[in-house]
């Protein structure tokens, strides 16, 4: 079956304007690569989404919230709010529902929602360049229409998905696990290894705090030690996968070190767990990235992973040495520490 590609041209009105690291140019930056590398393959249909409902956002966000960034009321100095802003929000949103209705319906096996991967959003509060958390919406609706009872969410955003993670902390029908750099180090301080969710859903949140300079090696280790044996004992009935190009070692914002070649090698390790866990079911959220000339090679090698796709993409810049020497004996010390977290609650690690 084919993959969607879910994008409309309008994405581009989620910009904060000159100056600001987060622009809406992005969309149309890697469609235009897309496109450019896989016009006529028809294993990719390209799906026009449409705006949220006022319903919709109700799923995850308190209605007073939903109010005031009508009124572009900002209380975040890194997402500044104007007029239309909650409507291209809600349009990011629209997209992300859509791509997991087509994958849970069954008239895709996989999805990619372009703008998708507002994970700093909580309920009833914007952040980190994030008005409404469309993943969270995306998991909702998910269990209001189609009943689904087991989510899996792979956050593998730079920053971890603390928005997402406050959500879903107390819900086990969601199995969040969150590869980020380590919060001592990054915004938002939070996403530690003892982090693990609360009442009825602890044990369900999975933060894996890398440290800076992680690269290849060290998220294939993670992922083979903690991503595929949970996602194993979880049985999910679908994989909703969020983050993009920013955990590249030549990003503007961060200081981790992924190579393109990573960036598939994850997308193939989702692939494959997919596969044998849920027949194949995968929503990709990729919206994140804050190096214009990285971003778009970031996504589609992602994709080129999770799709099976063998696409050859140069890397825009050289390789540093550091990215080279990796830091593989630390991210096994951190592995260790979130085993002994979850031991308590998932087989697999005792």
């Amino acid at each position: 079956m084919k993959t969607a590609v879910v994008y409309s041209e309008k994405m581009k009105e989620y910009d904060f304007g000159p100056g600001h690291p987060f622009r809406g140019n992005r969309y149309g930056n890697f469609m235009k690569l897309f496109k450019e590398k896989l016009s006529g393959n028809p294993d990719f249909e390209v799906v026009e989404p449409s705006y949220a409902t006022e319903e919709d956002l109700l799923l995850v966000h308190d209605p007073n919230f939903i109010e005031r960034i009508k009124r572009s009321e900002s209380r975040d100095s890194d997402t500044p709010l104007h007029p239309g802003m909650d409507v291209a929000a809600r349009l990011i949103v629209g997209s992300s529902m859509l791509a997991g209705e087509l994958v849970a319906g069954g008239r895709f096996d996989m999805a990619v929602g372009v703008g998708g991967g507002m994970h700093h959003a909580g309920r009833s509060r914007e952040a980190g360049f994030c008005i409404f958390n469309d993943v969270a919406v995306c998991a909702k609706n998910l269990m209001k229409k189609y009943n689904l009872q087991r989510i899996l969410i792979l956050d593998t955003d730079a920053h971890t998905g603390d928005g997402t993670a406050k959500i879903f902390y107390s819900d086990p029908k969601v199995l969040f696990i969150d590869l980020h750099q380590d919060p001592r180090t990054l915004y938002p301080g939070w996403g530690f290894a003892h982090e693990i969710g609360s009442g009825e859903g602890r044990g369900y949140t999975v933060n894996v705090p890398m440290p800076p300079g992680a690269s290849d090696r060290s998220y294939e280790y993670v992922l083979d030690r903690l991503f595929e044996p949970l996602t194993e004992a979880f049985k999910p009935e679908i994989i909703i996968r969020n983050g993009g190009s920013d955990p590249h070692f030549a990003d503007k914002l961060t200081h981790l070190g992924l190579t393109l070649e990573g960036f598939k090698m994850i997308g193939r390790k989702v692939k494959k767990v997919a596969d044998e866990t849920c027949g194949g079911r995968v929503v990709d959220l990729p919206g994140s990235g804050y190096n214009p000339a990285v971003l778009p090679y970031g996504w589609l090698s992602l994709i080129c992973g999770l799709t099976g796709v063998d696409l050859e993409l140069k890397e825009p810049f050289p390789v540093p040495s550091w990215v080279r020497e990796d830091r593989l004996e630390e991210t096994k010390r951190v592995v260790e520490l979130v085993e002994k977290n979850l031991r308590a609650y998932w087989r697999v690690f005792v």
